[in-house]
């Protein structure tokens, strides 16, 4: 074999490589949506009978079936992973926000290039029972003032089954 050959050889070799990776780039891209396509199916499908089973559970505490002890499972409101909040999107609103919490809050909020408030803090607060939630998911801080633009969700109910041996 000479030089032209060898040469002519490996660049076959390397676009047969290059086409090959390119198949299973496309494969593997296509078994991905795939998969987020079934994930997403079953997710509906899951959710659709929690809230049937928190409909069929109603008002009842706890529900023993032939096969399952099914009861409710309250949200822990002493834990911060039990809020979740909502804070401002738009321009105008986090300059409000962030004007309020510099200078009522100055430990919730940590200054890099761009302000950010610290959820875990403000969220422990919540939790401690400084800072409270309204009914519309309003926060108020120590002072009674609603905080500028910002909601906070409580995680709901949730259904707690154990299987019997």
């Amino acid at each position: 074999m000479n030089l032209e050959e060898i040469t002519k050889s490996i660049e076959e070799m390397k676009m047969e490589q290059k086409q090959s990776l390119a198949w299973y780039d496309e494969q593997i891209v296509s078994l991905q949506n795939d998969k987020t396509q079934e994930f997403l199916e079953t997710q509906k499908q899951i959710d659709a009978a929690i809230e049937l089973q928190k409909m069929l559970l109603g008002d009842m505490e706890a529900i023993e079936t032939e096969s399952f002890i099914i009861s409710k499972k309250y949200p822990n409101l002493k834990n911060k992973a039990t809020y979740k909040l909502h804070l401002p999107k738009s321009k105008e609103e986090k300059a409000r926000f962030e004007r309020y919490m510099l200078e009522e809050h100055p430990g919730l909020i940590k200054e890099e290039t761009i302000l950010r408030p610290i959820q875990n803090d403000i969220k422990q607060l919540i939790a401690d029972g400084i800072y409270h939630v309204t009914e519309e998911g309003l926060l108020i801080d120590d002072n009674g003032v609603a905080i500028p633009n910002t909601t906070v969700e409580v995680k709901g109910i949730e259904v707690k089954v154990k299987v019997k041996s």
